[in-house]
Protein backbone atom coordinates (compact mmCIF):
# COMPACT_ATOMS: atom_id res chain seq x y z
CA UNK A 1 0.00 0.00 0.00
CA UNK A 2 2.83 2.43 0.79
CA UNK A 3 4.30 1.83 -2.66
CA UNK A 4 0.98 2.67 -4.34
CA UNK A 5 0.58 5.78 -2.21
CA UNK A 6 4.09 6.98 -3.13
CA UNK A 7 3.41 6.41 -6.82
CA UNK A 8 0.13 8.34 -6.65
CA UNK A 9 1.87 11.21 -4.85
CA UNK A 10 4.60 11.32 -7.51
CA UNK A 11 1.98 11.35 -10.26
CA UNK A 12 0.03 14.14 -8.52
CA UNK A 13 3.20 16.25 -8.12
CA UNK A 14 4.02 15.72 -11.80
CA UNK A 15 0.56 16.64 -13.09
CA UNK A 16 -0.56 19.34 -10.66
CA UNK A 17 -1.33 22.71 -12.24
CA UNK A 18 1.22 25.47 -11.91
CA UNK A 19 4.16 23.13 -11.58
CA UNK A 20 5.64 23.44 -15.05
CA UNK A 21 9.15 22.04 -15.30
CA UNK A 22 12.06 24.43 -15.19
CA UNK A 23 13.52 25.49 -18.52
CA UNK A 24 17.12 24.74 -19.45
CA UNK A 25 19.41 27.40 -20.93
CA UNK A 26 22.81 26.55 -22.40
CA UNK A 27 25.12 29.54 -22.00
CA UNK A 28 28.81 30.34 -22.46
CA UNK A 29 28.94 32.14 -19.11
CA UNK A 30 26.61 32.03 -16.13
CA UNK A 31 24.43 35.14 -15.79
CA UNK A 32 24.94 37.58 -12.91
CA UNK A 33 21.18 37.80 -12.34
CA UNK A 34 19.56 34.46 -13.21
CA UNK A 35 15.82 34.27 -13.75
CA UNK A 36 13.60 31.99 -11.66
CA UNK A 37 12.75 28.48 -12.88
CA UNK A 38 15.67 28.27 -15.32
CA UNK A 39 18.65 25.92 -15.04
CA UNK A 40 21.66 27.61 -16.63
CA UNK A 41 24.33 25.23 -17.95
CA UNK A 42 27.68 26.81 -18.82
CA UNK A 43 30.06 25.07 -21.16
CA UNK A 44 31.05 24.42 -24.73
CA UNK A 45 28.67 22.08 -26.51
CA UNK A 46 28.49 18.77 -24.63
CA UNK A 47 31.31 19.82 -22.26
CA UNK A 48 29.71 21.46 -19.25
CA UNK A 49 31.65 22.94 -16.37
CA UNK A 50 29.11 24.85 -14.28
CA UNK A 51 25.41 25.23 -13.55
CA UNK A 52 23.39 27.93 -11.80
CA UNK A 53 19.84 28.25 -10.52
CA UNK A 54 17.98 30.79 -8.47
CA UNK A 55 17.10 29.20 -5.13
CA UNK A 56 13.56 27.79 -5.42
CA UNK A 57 12.61 28.83 -1.87
CA UNK A 58 12.29 32.45 -2.98
CA UNK A 59 15.22 33.84 -0.95
CA UNK A 60 16.73 35.29 -4.14
CA UNK A 61 20.17 33.67 -3.77
CA UNK A 62 21.96 32.21 -6.77
CA UNK A 63 23.16 28.63 -6.40
CA UNK A 64 26.22 27.80 -8.48
CA UNK A 65 27.23 24.18 -9.01
CA UNK A 66 30.53 22.75 -10.20
CA UNK A 67 30.14 20.11 -12.93
CA UNK A 68 33.85 19.26 -13.31
CA UNK A 69 34.60 15.80 -11.90
CA UNK A 70 38.18 16.79 -11.07
CA UNK A 71 37.03 19.31 -8.43
CA UNK A 72 34.98 18.68 -5.31
CA UNK A 73 32.18 19.01 -4.59
CA UNK A 74 30.72 18.28 -8.00
CA UNK A 75 27.32 17.54 -9.46
CA UNK A 76 26.23 15.65 -12.56
CA UNK A 77 23.60 16.81 -15.04
CA UNK A 78 21.47 14.40 -17.02
CA UNK A 79 19.55 15.77 -20.01
CA UNK A 80 16.19 14.29 -21.00
CA UNK A 81 14.42 14.09 -24.36
CA UNK A 82 11.76 16.60 -23.25
CA UNK A 83 14.48 19.25 -22.73
CA UNK A 84 14.48 19.06 -18.94
CA UNK A 85 17.47 18.14 -16.81
CA UNK A 86 18.13 16.28 -13.57
CA UNK A 87 20.96 17.17 -11.21
CA UNK A 88 22.57 14.68 -8.82
CA UNK A 89 23.30 14.61 -5.93
CA UNK A 90 20.89 16.84 -4.03
CA UNK A 91 21.43 20.58 -3.75
CA UNK A 92 21.76 21.72 -0.16
CA UNK A 93 22.35 25.30 0.96
CA UNK A 94 24.07 24.88 4.30
CA UNK A 95 23.96 28.63 5.01
CA UNK A 96 21.17 31.15 4.57
CA UNK A 97 17.79 29.60 3.83
CA UNK A 98 19.18 26.03 4.21
CA UNK A 99 17.09 24.74 1.28
CA UNK A 100 17.67 21.09 0.44
CA UNK A 101 16.20 19.67 -2.75
CA UNK A 102 16.67 17.52 -5.82
CA UNK A 103 16.10 18.80 -9.33
CA UNK A 104 14.58 15.88 -11.25
CA UNK A 105 13.30 16.24 -14.78
CA UNK A 106 13.17 20.00 -14.30
CA UNK A 107 11.09 19.82 -11.12
CA UNK A 108 12.09 20.61 -7.55
CA UNK A 109 11.65 17.76 -5.08
CA UNK A 110 12.14 19.05 -1.53
CA UNK A 111 14.02 16.91 0.97
CA UNK A 112 12.45 16.46 4.36
CA UNK A 113 15.56 17.92 6.00
CA UNK A 114 14.90 21.31 4.40
CA UNK A 115 13.13 24.00 6.47
CA UNK A 116 11.46 25.10 3.22
CA UNK A 117 9.95 21.64 2.63
CA UNK A 118 7.21 22.28 5.20
CA UNK A 119 3.93 23.13 3.55
CA UNK A 120 5.01 22.10 0.08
Amino acid sequence: MNWLRRQCLRLWRWLRPGSAPWATAHVEELPDDPRPHIVYLAGDGPYLWSAAVLCPCGCGETIRLNLLREAQPCWAVEGHLDGTVSIEPSIWRRLGCRSHFFLRRGRVEWCSSSPTSRGR
